[in-house]
């Protein structure tokens, strides 16, 4: 059971948050964004790469860094 998402308790951990935390708190919380990254895995498990569109990141107002 989760917690009752209309309690300020709840979110006294995210006081403190940068604006990219809360970004990041949204996206992992969008249902939709949870279902394109799923899709994007599983072809990335397919070839190894885990480049997507080039419009992804546009897409969802995101920035990510590369590791290579």
């Amino acid at each position: 059971m989760q917690g009752d998402w209309t309690n300020p308790a709840v979110y006294m951990h995210m006081r403190d948050y940068e604006a990219s935390e809360f970004a990041a708190e949204y996206l992992i919380r969008n249902d939709d964004f949870i279902v394109e990254c799923s899709e994007l895995a599983s072809l990335g498990a397919n070839t190894g790469d885990l480049l997507g569109p080039p419009d992804f990141a546009a897409r969802w107002g995101a920035r990510f860094h590369s590791h290579r």
